[in-house]
């Protein structure tokens, strides 16, 4: 990083990442600008299908500090995120700071380390640059939606959208409907389609792991999987303790048999047999693939055959409908596609761009790209609580920027990255984004960030809560109410 005096920050993104480090580096008594794209705070949350909404628990995606009110549900639309969020920005002072409808054309470095940024405003058209001390890249991992391309595409009669299009249910109403994929959205959308269209076929080529908000619908799963002790269970962490070590050394037989007892209630909870929605993949590595909650409505449908799913995959279309590989025919009139989204980096310097491998672009503690000095990256590390984990990524930037800590030099944070990379595929399934992936091991991953900070991880009053109370983002209250201007 460039030994520049740092004053000035520029922000790209008023989603949550965005929102939450122009909140703490203000608060630490910088000066920052936020740039959004969209006429929005929330990201995502400000933009999403019918029926979009958080698929887990509110109180582990609040921000720790400024809790979700408590006449929200237990499971928060889209639309009430949107507006929790907003409110945050406007109560931490931090919407007044953001330029709404803003694009980033470009970033360039000056000789100095600082950063000119080149933006348009989508309103005017007029085209303005400002120069910063510091930029912070907060724009997420989700931006053009993905659509993949088929033979006779062209030739379809009906209608081809994105799950992120599908925003009514009268484009489906009595029309014979295909949704493709097995994520959330799409599995969001297919329940949604199957209360209103004449026939729903879901295609996909692998079922993920449904993860239950409560297990046996008894017990919250938050209360076994989000506490240190269960960690231990987990696929070994890039440094792992000596609990983990321990049990994965001298009883790995037990470790084998907690994730297949796990996988036998899943597999009971949702009649997954029935449904013919088994994973190939074991559940312990398919957790490191998605986020994956599911509405219980969805495989009852599936089981009542009102959603009737095709393990299998588009071969090509035909003016009537999809060819699939398995070699029938399904006649349609409109297939929405739930197949995730591309990224977007086309405003970043070449040195982030020429870094980008096909499981994405790795980082330093998942913030800082050792070529790029005067930059961060804020929101590119995928937990079970990305609001939480993004807030302590910006914690963990405010005391670097204030000189809390130094990083370490360029061929050892190239060194850690190399680690990282090895630990990953070791083990995770390889997708696109497998770069930015952490889930469960987030509490590792924010034991580093705060202990880097020299900031005590451990948060819990006593050892055996330490080790058996599950974690949430209210045990980091006081770290966020702790960043100050000294």
């Amino acid at each position: 990083m460039k030994q520049t005096t740092i004053n000035t920050i520029g922000i790209i993104g008023a989603g949550i990442s965005g929102v939450g480090a122009a909140r703490l580096l203000s608060q630490g008594g910088f000066d920052c600008e936020v740039f959004e794209q969209g006429e929005r705070v929330g990201g995502v949350w400000a933009a999403g299908y019918h029926t979009f909404g958080l698929q887990t628990p509110k109180s582990l995606y609040e921000i720790p500090d400024y809790p979700i009110p408590d006449n929200y549900p237990r499971v928060p639309s889209g639309e009430e995120m949107q507006a929790y969020f907003e409110n945050y920005a406007k109560d931490t002072g931090v919407y007044d700071k953001i330029r709404f409808k803003t694009v980033i054309d470009r970033l360039e470095q000056q000789q100095d380390g600082r950063w000119l940024m080149q933006v348009t405003d989508k309103t005017t058209g007029a085209s303005t640059h400002k120069i910063f001390d510091f930029v912070v890249v907060a724009s997420g991992l989700y931006f053009d939606p993905y659509i993949p391309e088929f033979p006779g595409q062209d030739k379809f009669k009906g209608e081809i959208i994105h799950s992120e299009e599908y925003v009514s249910p009268t484009m489906v109403i009595g029309r014979k409907a295909v949704v493709v994929g097995f994520g959330k959205s799409a599995l969001d959308v297919a329940s949604e389609v199957a209360k209103f269209a004449k026939r729903i076929d879901l295609i996909y080529r692998k079922a993920h792991w449904p993860i239950p908000l409560d297990i046996l619908d008894i017990l919250d799963v938050r209360r076994i999987c989000l506490t240190r002790f269960f960690s231990g269970f987990l696929p070994l962490y890039q440094r792992p303790n000596q609990w983990s070590k321990l049990l994965h050394e001298r009883f790995p037989w037990l470790v084998s048999g907690v994730w297949r007892f796990f996988e036998s209630l899943v597999k009971f909870q949702f009649s997954l047999k029935a449904c013919d929605a088994v994973p190939d993949e074991q559940i312990e590595i398919d957790i490191f693939n998605l986020d994956f909650l599911p509405r219980k409505q969805v495989y009852a449908l599936m089981r009542e055959g009102r959603i009737n799913n095709r393990r299998t995959t588009i071969k090509s279309f035909t003016e009537k409908g999809v060819t699939l590989e398995s070699g029938e025919h399904l006649d349609c009139d409109i297939v929405i596609f739930g197949t995730g989204y591309k990224s977007k980096y086309t405003f970043l310097p070449d040195a982030f761009k020429t870094t980008q491998e096909d499981d994405g672009n790795y980082l330093y503690r998942h913030i800082i790209h050792p070529e790029l000095s005067n930059m961060a990256f804020i929101g590119r590390a995928a937990t079970f609580s990305n609001s939480l984990t993004s807030h302590l990524a910006s914690v963990w930037l405010v005391n670097l920027l204030k000189g809390k800590f130094h990083l370490p030099d360029r061929a050892t944070m190239q060194a850690e990255i190399e680690a990282i990379k090895s630990w990953k595929r070791s083990f995770m399934p390889a997708i696109s984004s497998r770069a930015t992936v952490i889930k469960l091991h987030m509490w590792n991953y924010h034991d580093e960030l705060l202990q880097d900070a020299g900031i005590n991880p451990y948060r819990k009053k006593n050892r055996f809560s330490e080790w058996f109370a599950h974690y949430g983002p209210a045990d980091y209250r006081e770290v966020l109410s702790g960043i100050d201007r000294s």
